[in-house]
């Protein structure tokens, strides 16, 4: 594949698009600079855009895509729903099945609300959790993503704060934020448990919630560590804060999600991606007592939450069968995929002698180039550029995360690490005989 291609159908349609759409498109995380591959079809593990190049896609719609694209028992789930019906304002028995299958899976959802996004599922939890303490502030980690909500948001893609300077800072990532939403957010660091409780004391009788992603920073590059939950889970239990979970990616980690294999209690937990099966999807679930907001009783919930796509039935057909064929053994073997892709990445680091390491947990992985020709350029702030590893690897059949991140599937297999693992190899030979011919 040739990339960029300034003749390709792509680059073309990428330059039609910026004509009525800002910035040529909807989606901030999948532009790229000098422009925007089209996808014509996607199937399994490939996608295929409209110049007819074929691309294994580790991306996978930034780990929603569980099951690849159009997986042939997710269509018919969907396709026999949407015969009945896309969208009404009833209840649905598939509504009822995906919550039922959830709840009945992880200790810690007794109860379970769904809407159309992860972002929204974060906001919910926080209002939820304002609802229930009474509390204004909430607490998150510095440069941790939790989707678009302006809380949410607060100190994302900063540099990080040496604490020998001083506590993090609350600081605006979108211009206009209103300087209510940071007094309202405090912000801790993710490595430091010490340091991250000192500072949630200080502000226990104002915290409504801690908000974590309890896979880490980056997509599952930078893990937390057990201590470091322990104490966001010990400050919550002494405190009245509730403990939120955003597992909005790392459900992925197992049938009862990441808290299951890593024993966590939260009081609220934050979906989306896989449980949709595809589809549009978020939802917040938690026990049933913090879960009450939401209820009217005889009279206004304390959190009325309304929505005209919520628990779309089209979603929730989808999701029920993307989850139901997850039972344990298949999230072991899939995250023993990931192990396998982090293994053989490993060893053709050691094998060119490349600077750089491997990071990621369960079913993600991810190379860090420290050389400057083998690096992708993406630069903070700025729309991310295809260059060095990352172009190759494009280049050669192989769509992958900005900063070189794979998301497995289940339809991905063991020779699919072997061909990946070559090809790696090989833009790494052959990118350094590139450059030293140059010089």
């Amino acid at each position: 594949m040739k990339y960029p291609n300034s003749g390709s159908k792509s680059a073309a349609l990428f330059k039609r698009a910026q004509s009525v759409l800002t910035d040529g498109g909807s989606r901030s995380t999948i532009r790229i600079a000098p422009y925007s591959i089209y996808v014509r079809s996607a199937q399994g593990k490939y996608v295929t855009d409209v110049d007819g190049n074929r691309l294994m896609d580790f991306n996978n719609n930034y780990t929603a895509m569980l099951h690849g694209h159009a997986h042939p028992e997710i269509i018919a789930a969907a396709t026999e729903q949407i015969t009945r019906g896309t969208g009404y304002s009833f209840g649905s028995e598939a509504e009822y099945a995906l919550a039922d299958l959830l709840c009945g899976r992880v200790d810690n959802f007794d109860k379970i609300r769904f809407m159309n996004s992860g972002t929204e599922a974060v906001m919910k939890a926080i209002k939820a959790a304002r609802a229930y303490t009474g509390r204004p502030k909430i607490a998150k980690c510095e440069n941790a993503y939790h989707g678009s909500y302006d809380f949410a948001e607060v100190s994302l893609g900063v540099e990080p704060t040496r604490l020998a300077d001083g506590d993090p800072l609350s600081r605006a990532y979108a211009h206009g934020t209103p300087q209510g939403v940071l007094d309202n957010v405090i912000v801790i660091p993710h490595d430091d448990p010490e340091a991250a409780r000192r500072i949630l004391d200080e502000h226990a009788e104002d915290l409504a919630a801690v908000l974590v992603d309890p896979i880490g920073l980056g997509m599952a590059r930078i893990p937390h560590t057990d201590e470091f939950l322990n104490q966001v889970q010990e400050f919550c239990d002494s405190s009245g804060a509730l403990f939120i979970a955003d597992e909005v990616v790392s459900f992925r980690a197992g049938l009862a999600g990441l808290q299951g294999e890593r024993g966590l209690r939260p009081h609220l937990t934050t979906l989306g991606k896989i449980i949709g099966g595809g589809f549009p999807v978020g939802a917040v679930a938690g026990s049933a007592d913090v879960m009450s907001v939401f209820e009217a009783g005889e009279g206004r919930a304390k959190l009325p939450h309304g929505g005209t796509y919520n628990a779309n039935p089209v979603s929730m057909a989808a999701g029920f069968a993307a989850m139901n064929m997850m039972n344990a053994e298949a999230f072991d073997d899939l995250n023993a995929l990931g192990d396998a892709f982090r293994q053989g990445c490993r060893e053709v680091l050691a094998l060119t002698d490349a600077e750089g390491g491997v990071q990621g947990q369960y079913s993600i992985f991810s190379i860090t180039f420290n050389e400057p020709e083998l690096k992708d350029d993406a630069a903070r702030g700025a729309v991310y550029r295809s260059s060095g590893m990352h172009r190759y690897m494009v280049q050669h059949g192989y769509w992958m995360s900005p900063g070189m991140l794979g998301v497995c599937s289940t339809v991905m297999d063991r020779k699919d690490v072997d061909a990946f693992c070559e090809t790696l190899k090989a833009g790494i030979d052959t990118i350094r005989d590139e450059c030293s011919n140059a010089a």
